[in-house]
């Protein structure tokens, strides 16, 4: 069997909307705060939408959206380390927004047959709430652990949440623990609701999923109801005295390298005297975690997955990100900005690959945060 091609979602005009999203004219965005004069935005915007082409407009609304809620009737879906979560309909196209996070597409060549589809398990209702990433943290705290509560909220009992099963060798770097992947299920109360299935591909006589009307994932943290999971998680979380309210994240094994070890010692010379303690994140507990973000004041970190816990602060916290470009791609990630923009936090950042960095533009940048 063949794949023919692909199709995007909207080619089979999604009949649900999930209500409580329904944006329909643009709001304001939080824009960042310029932590240098004339400060370079433009890397940042093409991080939003690498496509546009004026960029700068792209930063002053969130557009107009509708977070879909989007049903196929008869479809397949692949689980498999880097194919996690890619769709196929029952006339064998691949869904195109299923393939974002793909790092195989060697079956989408003509030449490349994937495996017979007419003894495959058969499911009832399905919801799939992951990517072929998953098992990266910003992943399965971002997209799929908080899609799944979405759906646990907004669907029937009756309708299954499908996850892969934990796996123990994968291609990922750094991926979630199997305690993680455990404690965040049991205490989002989606342990029941799951159905965790092994490496395979599956049919489901109904197959359900929630996706932004923007073709890029990212889109998904211009809505509030991205911030559900984590407002529950964090919503017992009590002061600890402990945990520094002001602080900078250690880079670790769990990040690409952003800093090199002179621009690392350069803003440890400054947080050292501006009395700001380095926290080494792969030392604390999921809880710790939680926690620390919560009571944040002052986050700053170069970038990294757990960033998507920014999504745990409070109103106005100052975020202070120091990123560059990676993968070969000109334009910065700006996920975080995303959500804290959502969150409406002080958000700013330093792009490395535009500017060197000095100790006078480091504790500048944090006084004017301080200053907001």
């Amino acid at each position: 069997m063949q794949i023919k091609g692909q199709y995007s979602t909207f080619t089979f005009r999604p009949p649900g909307v999930l209500q409580s999203s329904v944006s329909t004219s643009p709001r304001p965005r939080l824009k960042p705060v310029e932590i240098v004069p004339n400060q370079q935005m433009t890397r940042l915007a093409q991080g939003i939408d690498p496509k546009n082409e004026q960029p700068l407009e792209g930063l002053n609304d969130i557009p107009p959206g509708m977070l879909f809620f989007c049903n196929l009737e008869n479809a397949y879906f692949i689980i498999k380390d880097g194919m996690d979560g890619v769709i196929i309909t029952d006339d064998f196209h691949v869904i195109t927004e299923s393939m974002h996070y793909c790092d195989n597409t060697d079956f989408m060549l003509e030449e490349t047959e994937i495996p017979d589809l007419k003894n495959v398990q058969l499911l009832d209702e399905v919801f799939l709430s992951f990517d072929a990433q998953w098992m990266k943290y910003d992943h399965w705290m971002g997209y799929c652990l908080s899609k799944a509560y979405l759906a646990k909220q907004y669907t029937p009992e009756s309708l299954k949440i499908v996850i892969p099963e934990y796996r123990q060798n994968t291609s990922i770097p750094c991926p979630i623990s199997k305690e993680l992947y455990d404690q965040s299920l049991e205490k989002t109360g989606l342990e029941k609701r799951t159905l965790k299935l092994k490496d395979g591909i599956y049919k489901a006589r109904k197959l359900s999923y929630f996706w932004p009307n923007n073709y890029l994932p990212h889109a998904y943290y211009n809505f509030n109801d991205a911030q559900a999971v984590f407002s529950h998680l964090n919503k017992n979380v009590k002061y600890r005295d402990d945990l520094p309210p002001r602080f900078f994240i250690n880079q670790d094994s769990n990040m690409e390298t952003i800093l090199s070890e002179k621009e690392n010692q350069q803003i440890q010379g400054i947080l050292t005297e501006l009395e700001i303690p380095s926290v080494d994140l792969n030392t604390l507990s999921w809880n710790d975690q939680i926690t620390l973000f919560s009571q944040a004041e002052l986050i700053i970190s170069a970038h990294r997955p757990e960033l998507v816990n920014l999504l745990f602060c409070q109103k106005d916290t100052e975020v202070f990100e120091f990123t560059r470009s990676l993968n070969r791609k000109n334009y910065l990630p700006a996920w975080p900005y995303l959500i804290s923009s959502s969150n409406r936090l002080q958000y700013s950042f330093f792009d490395l690959d535009w500017m060197s960095l000095n100790p006078k533009t480091i504790k500048n940048a944090i006084n004017k945060l301080d200053s907001l």
